[in-house]
């Protein structure tokens, strides 16, 4: 019951306080809102605008087109912001605002313009946090200016967005069109490379006919061929030979026979006509011949003819007189005509042998040769194969580079749009009047309260009950109200007048600070002159 009785008589003296040292919390106030009022007023201001970008993304499915422009967002819009902010597109800016901002921007130097309008533009990634929140899909930017002059700010900022439009589009397009004229020339020279090598690849195959790897399995079935042809012809001149050599004998047996049969016309072996003579026998005569005689000699010469017709079947005539005088004709004749086809036959043997020795020589050397032209034809073949699969890959590239180029001129590709465009601002960005406005309330408070504070700790009177009876020691019994005349009443209404009026002022003062500070100081004036 006393504790509440305590807070009751604590918050009527803290009332008592405030109502006794009103005009060291009012006048304090007022005159904080005064000032903050000036400041909000009188400080240079500076206005900003936004604008907030969508970055659309392409029309068309990535998987079925593949975007020309890659790369992380941040890094596109600082490229586009870095040509956005370069001398020659500012100029533009400049010069399409001298026909709408007003006298200060037309009369200020092209430099003084260009330089402050770039310290002064700022392009970050995301939703402007100032702006009430909308729900969009994609990636965003906001651009922003801050001027003295919120309409310069907003046709800056507007001008600014267009020029980031108009910049992306033709930034897009030509880096497709470069990108296309790059993967063209980087395809004909690809082509020139690939025909080369094709050319190479065909002189090789040509001058290496076969002894290529893909040719060695019929190589060594050529070689089994020929080497059963040869086995074969070997064959056949050995038989050859072996009746040759018995068909001369049976016609040196006869030629003996019809000898002896008539020994009054022999004659030495030297004499021995050579019409009845074996090409044996016209073979030793030539030898004795020679032992005496040089090759040039007539008899030598003549013999030598007679061997080589013999040999070449051309003793049908000699045949027919040795036959009439050996008096069997026909066995004879049939002996001789088989010693003439015999001789061609192992001629012509012995030839095809030579030729199928040479022509298995020649395709061991090409099954030898086989390994280093393996080894030559991958390198031939590696180098082609790749240069294929690079210009094929060119191919398709410069295919979907044409396709990109026909996306971004029909405007189908990654595109900005502006969501919420740039408006003039109301309420400048520099100074914070809002923060101002937060300051000033409570450093009028502060200060009110701070010399409330000063003066009671420097007031020695006595106010209250309890610190009469610890000054002096002495309980009191009662306490007497004080007794107040006409003419205190005047003067209690005179200062409530006055306290009221003082109170309004303040409420009137913070009223138009707090206008001045959350919907502008234009808006403010304007108000001020409808209700003025």
């Amino acid at each position: 019951m006393n504790t509440s009785k305590n807070q009751v008589i604590n918050i009527g003296y803290y009332l008592g306080l405030i109502s006794r040292r009103r005009w060291f919390i009012i006048l304090p106030f007022c005159l904080a809102i005064i000032v903050g009022s000036v400041l909000a007023v009188k400080l240079p201001k500076l206005y900003e605008a936004s604008t907030l970008i969508l970055i659309q993304p392409q029309g068309v499915p990535e998987k079925l087109v593949q975007p020309v422009v890659t790369g992380g967002l941040d890094t596109r819009i600082n490229n586009i912001s870095q040509q956005i902010t370069s001398r020659s597109n500012l100029e533009k800016v400049v010069e399409r605002l001298r026909f709408s901002s007003g006298p200060k921007f037309q009369e200020a130097l092209l430099d003084d313009q260009i330089s402050e309008m770039r310290g002064r533009i700022r392009v970050e990634i995301g939703r402007d946090k100032g702006r009430k929140q909308k729900t969009v899909g994609g990636d965003a930017f906001t651009i922003a200016y801050q001027d003295p002059d919120p309409r310069v700010a907003m046709l800056v900022v507007n001008a600014l967005a267009n020029a980031f439009m108009d910049e992306n589009l033709k930034m897009r397009e030509s880096r497709a069109v470069g990108t296309s004229d790059f993967l063209e020339a980087e395809l004909e020279s690809s082509r020139k490379r690939l025909e080369a090598l094709e050319q190479d690849l065909k002189e090789y195959r040509q001058r290496y006919m076969g002894e290529l790897p893909e040719q060695l399995e019929t190589n060594l079935r050529m070689i089994d061929r020929l080497n059963a042809t040869l086995n074969e012809k070997e064959r056949n001149l050995q038989n050859a030979r072996v009746n040759l050599v018995a068909i001369e004998n049976e016609l040196s047996m006869r030629q003996n026979a019809v000898a002896a049969s008539a020994p009054s016309e022999a004659t030495p072996n030297d004499r021995v006509p050579e019409e009845l003579m074996s090409v044996a026998q016209l073979k030793e005569r030539l030898a004795g011949l020679m032992a005496s005689y040089t090759d040039q000699h007539p008899d030598v010469v003549r013999l030598k003819a007679k061997i080589e017709k013999l040999e070449a079947g051309g003793r049908t005539t000699t045949t027919s007189a040795v036959s009439a005088k050996s008096g069997d004709v026909g066995l004879s004749a049939t002996a001789v005509r088989q010693t003439t086809v015999l001789y061609g036959t192992i001629r012509t043997l012995e030839l095809e042998i030579v030729s199928l020795n040479k022509e298995i020589r020649e395709y061991q050397r090409r099954v030898e040769a086989a390994p280093k032209r393996e080894i030559e034809m991958l390198s031939l073949r590696r180098d082609y194969d790749n240069m294929k699969a690079s210009y094929n890959s060119l191919l398709n590239r410069r295919l979907e580079a044409e396709i990109s180029v026909n996306l971004e001129k029909k405007q189908k590709g990654e595109q900005f749009q502006v969501i919420e465009p740039a408006v003039v601002p109301s309420i400048p960005a520099f100074p914070d009047l809002r923060k101002l406005f937060l300051i000033t309330v409570f450093a009028g408070i502060a200060l009110g309260g701070g010399l409330v504070f000063l003066i009671e700790m420097s007031d020695s009177s006595i106010r209250k009950r309890e610190d009469l009876e610890e000054k002096f020691g002495l309980a009191i019994l009662a306490t007497v109200p004080r007794i107040f005349d006409d003419r205190d009443v005047s003067r209690h209404r005179i200062r409530a007048v006055a306290t009221a009026a003082s109170v309004f002022l303040a409420i009137v003062l913070t009223a138009g600070f707090a206008s001045l500070s959350f919907i502008g100081v234009e808006k403010t004036m304007h108000l001020i002159g409808l209700y003025g």
